[in-house]
């Protein structure tokens, strides 16, 4: 299944009809030809009743292709940070709790723009990157312009003993250092791709 989230709400897109059925917070359209995706997108983008909407696909990722035509696809890496006493980095950013990521720039890779935006946001260094978790897409309106931001998460390991910093011109108020039993709380107030990317990381 592809996961597309705008706000708290999800468009998923899969050649199952059965993942949409067992969703009770979800409708289903069936995905027939390409002609017909931007009057699906701009029902889901105002249909905010309706917490999911499926797109039922023979192919996937040729219904994804004719979505993303659409938008301004962005590419961008992000970073769930653990450390040893198993707390995991979250920053606070316009009043929700998010973790650090940021765009890639021209010839960086994923890894490296993981990594940047990690140390760029919270002021740590010396992060060893582990392993990639999941891709999150989103979608978002900047100044009028439709936009779909596809990021690469990646697991991170901090060793070092330095207090995280919030990067202020980014907006962020406060970067840190969360424990598992405050981690629910947090996630209920966090954005819909953020808890996804606790769910395939296997700590949501």
């Amino acid at each position: 299944m592809i996961k597309i989230f705008f706000n708290d709400r999800l468009l998923a897109i899969t050649d199952d009809w059965a993942q949409c059925s067992s969703d009770a917070n979800a409708i289903g359209c069936k995905f027939t030809k390409k002609s017909d995706i931007p009057l699906f997108i701009d029902y889901f983008l105002e249909d905010t009743l309706s917490a999911a909407v499926y797109l039922v696909a023979d192919n996937p990722q040729e219904a994804l292709a004719a979505i993303q035509e659409l938008f301004v696809c962005l590419e961008a890496a992000g970073g769930m940070v653990g450390n040893a006493a198993g707390e995991v980095l979250m920053i606070f950013r316009r009043n929700r709790w998010d973790l650090p990521k940021g765009h890639r720039e021209a010839g960086e890779s994923l890894e490296a723009t993981a990594l940047r935006e990690v140390e760029e946001e919270c002021g740590l260094r010396d992060l060893q990157l582990l392993r990639p978790i999941t891709d999150t897409r989103h979608l978002y309106c900047d100044n009028g312009r439709w936009c779909m931001k596809c990021t690469r998460w990646f697991s991170m390991y901090y060793g070092g003993s330095a207090p995280p910093i919030p990067q202020a011109v980014e907006e962020i108020t406060r970067a840190e250092w969360i424990s598992a039993d405050a981690l629910p709380a947090l996630l209920s107030d966090t954005y819909a791709s953020v808890r996804e990317v606790f769910m395939q990381s296997g700590g949501g």
